[in-house]
């Protein structure tokens, strides 16, 4: 007992009266949160570019699917999906390559209730169906994804839209032969016949009575040479009026085009106007250095926003034009 006092005494002696006890100071807690706020900093970039890392190949695999969906379709029907503008001389918007893929792309419940020859909306039954949220028509990186038209209402609010257009061809000159560029007239800009995906492959004096489509024959420049479909979902287009429409709609006889586009404008530079150049608003995307790309071969790339607009983008958007392209 004399032994565990003297020990117990001899502990108590060892602390020092008036010292501070064990802890850390201010100066090394601001040390501590300052190194803590830097690591943040770092961290952050990272975690942001690992995120869009892994939407730009969601992205891609929107494309990808797609694409895949076009050319089984085109295995089923012997052409790319028709774009039909019902209404006869007057024209109506009719429906969009998307509904046709839709069995192609896990679908095909959907796609049974869609009737191919009939309006896109305008109080059709194939309005209603614009309700139908795609997640394969939408770009994880951008955040609209509803029709910003009144005009396609369903089930109490705008339809849902898709990010994802067709190449309906060039607006320009081609760069070998020194040729405009075929298209249709139309009041909201052009109506481009040279590409993947266009209302009418050639030019038509008078709305077609039966639709015609693209061929992978009619493709002479070379599937890997010929642009198919691209993204069109850049920051600023939310702020455009009505720029999404639903992913219902098609495209109308000397109108609106909606599922496809033509290309004339150099990537994320031209907005919808809300007058004459609706169907020649600029591909681009959210994701840093360009956009999103289909070749009508089903590759899937990735394409510059630097491209040069002749030597590039107008030659992959003509599937006939014979020109050499830079894009290589």
């Amino acid at each position: 007992m004399a032994a565990r006092r003297a020990a117990r005494t001899s502990g108590m002696s060892d602390r020092r009266p008036g010292l501070p006890g064990h802890g850390f100071t201010l100066v090394e807690l601001l040390v501590v949160i300052a190194i803590i706020g830097v690591l943040i900093g770092l961290l952050l970039p990272a975690v942001q570019s690992a995120r869009e890392s892994a939407r730009r190949a969601s992205c891609q695999q929107n494309i990808k699917q797609l694409a895949y969906g076009l050319h089984t379709y085109h295995d089923a029907k012997k052409s790319f999906p028709p774009h039909f503008s019902p209404g006869g001389q007057t024209g109506q918007t009719g429906v969009s390559w998307h509904c046709h893929v839709l069995p192609f792309i896990e679908h095909a419940a959907l796609a049974a209730r869609i009737d191919l020859k009939g309006q896109g909306y305008q109080n059709s039954p194939n309005q209603a169906l614009g309700a139908n949220r795609i997640v394969s028509f939408l770009c994880p990186s951008f955040s609209v994804d509803r029709s910003g038209s009144t005009l396609d209402a369903a089930a109490g609010q705008n339809a849902f839209t898709t990010h994802y257009y067709g190449n309906a061809g060039p607006v320009g000159v081609n760069p070998q032969t020194r040729r405009a560029y075929l298209t249709l007239p139309s009041s909201q800009g052009a109506l481009a016949c040279e590409g993947v995906l266009p209302l009418s492959p050639t030019v038509v004096a008078s709305n077609p009575s039966v639709a015609a489509a693209v061929r992978i024959k009619d493709i002479t420049d070379g599937t890997s040479k010929t642009l198919m479909h691209f993204e069109i979902a850049w920051k600023g287009l939310e702020e455009s009026p009505a720029t999404y429409r639903s992913w219902i709609r098609g495209i109308c006889w000397n109108n609106d085009s909606n599922s496809s586009k033509n290309v004339k404008n150099a990537m994320n530079t031209v907005r919808y106007n809300g007058g004459s150049n609706f169907n020649e608003v600029s591909m681009g995307s959210n994701h840093p250095g360009g956009c999103g790309i289909a070749m009508a071969d089903t590759s899937v790339r990735f394409l510059s926003a630097d491209v040069d607009m002749n030597t590039v983008l107008l030659p992959l958007a003509s599937r006939a034009g014979g020109e050499v392209t830079g894009a290589e």
